[in-house]
């Protein structure tokens, strides 16, 4: 199984150095020596500095933060779905610096973590259908640091219960747009981002999810659903007055939409990111921009 960087490989980063004074990836490069906003961005953002810039000093900054993360109670998170998603940030910075000499073997950072993920599968009561797709991504990046087969299936098996029964032929997920109460857009949106780091934690481990079909739908389906009210908030039909909820989401949280650019390059995702770029969210993929980011084609090259 790969070890490396949760959502990319070693390709991503030779291309990301390859190109580094091409956009994308050259204003994705600048974001690394920008201050952090939170403990949990410094992490994520050091843990990138490690992996790409080779910066020793930073990987074992990360590896300490991820000592005193994971011993924290679970209460810091304001709910459940803050905790998942918590959890798998932990995750991608671990899998970053794992080779670090300053952690060992691991072994006693990745039993405690076990321990938070079993806590996080003891469910709180009925999900959402928004924290039953974070939970299968918790599974299965679970899968991916304990090497555990049985955690990788159960997110598998959420990913293509999701696609083959909530997902409809334009797109959408009726059980997560439904309520009109003003949120239904930007729960859309992290449905669609939980069943895109699914995909990409995936095919690193060597699962092709991107390419699961269920009645001719998959998560490109939901995800151009999605991108389509980046364009167009007003047209939202599920709850009214969008536009700003729009404008905050997808700046703040739309990195992930990186990696389906990255996969497929299509045409109405192109103007969106170039307007919004570069992306950085420790819940959201980290800097996908750097990680996933496709540079303009010239001529018949890159």
């Amino acid at each position: 199984m790969l070890h490396f960087g949760l959502y990319f490989t070693p390709e991503h980063v030779e291309r990301a150095r390859k190109d580094r004074e091409r956009e994308p990836f050259k204003s994705a490069w600048s974001l690394l020596d920008q201050p952090p906003a939170s403990p949990l961005d410094a992490l994520l953002l050091n843990a990138f500095r490690y992996r790409f810039a080779d910066d020793t000093a930073a990987g074992e900054a990360v590896i300490m933060d991820l000592q005193a993360w994971v011993s924290q109670s679970l209460d810091v998170y304001p709910a459940y779905w803050e905790a998942l998603a918590g959890t798998i940030a932990l995750a991608q910075g671990y899998e970053m610096t794992r080779d670090q000499a300053a952690w060992g073997d691991g072994t006693a950072w990745r039993d405690a973590y076990q321990q938070v993920v079993e806590t996080l599968n003891i469910l709180p009561g009925e999900l959402s259908l928004v924290e039953t797709i974070w939970l299968g991504l918790l599974n299965l990046v679970s899968g991916v640091v304990l090497e555990d087969e049985m955690r990788l299936e159960q997110g598998v098996a959420t990913f293509r219960q999701i696609i083959a029964t909530e997902v409809r032929p334009e797109g959408y997920l009726p059980r997560v747009v439904d309520g009109r109460d003003g949120g239904s857009l930007e729960r859309d949106l992290l449905a669609v981002a939980g069943l895109v780091l699914l995909a990409e934690a995936g095919r690193c481990a060597g699962l092709d999810l991107w390419g699961y079909e269920s009645r001719g739908i998959s998560v490109h389906t939901a995800a151009a659903y999605l991108t389509y009210y980046a364009y167009y908030p007003d047209q939202w039909r599920w709850d009214a007055d969008q536009t700003e909820i729009a404008r905050r989401a997808f700046k703040e949280q739309g990195g992930f939409l990186e990696m389906v650019y990255r996969r497929t390059q299509p045409h109405d995702l192109k103007l969106m990111l170039e307007e919004r770029r570069p992306f950085f969210h420790p819940l959201f993929g980290g800097l996908t921009t750097l990680s996933h980011g496709v540079t303009a084609r010239k001529g018949l090259f890159r």
